[in-house]
């Protein structure tokens, strides 16, 4: 699954600016895609880069920071489950 942030957008709000961190940037911002739109259970949502909602790629670098950061056991936070809530098919929540 393709991440629906671009690596530039990553690499600002995590304040990279070399090169040498875009393997483990690139990794881990697939990893926030995918915790995201594994708990909005929407996997054929339909959604790249450019047409993504802002609040799913808000929720996104959100689960990027947490994932970032190593004392944060959980990247799914009471924070992102509140902006993703209204993402998440009823029918399957």
């Amino acid at each position: 699954m393709a991440s629906l942030i671009s690596l530039a957008d990553a690499k600002t709000d995590l304040r990279v600016t070399s090169t040498d961190d875009d393997n483990d940037v690139t990794l881990k911002m697939n990893m926030a895609t995918e915790i995201v739109v594994d708990y909005i259970k929407r996997p054929d949502h339909g959604w790249d880069v450019d047409t993504s909602p802002y609040l799913i790629k808000a929720a996104i670098i959100l689960v990027l920071r947490n994932l970032f950061d190593e004392e944060n056991s959980d990247p799914l936070t009471d924070g992102v489950k509140a902006i993703l809530h209204r993402f998440r098919d009823p029918a399957l929540a």
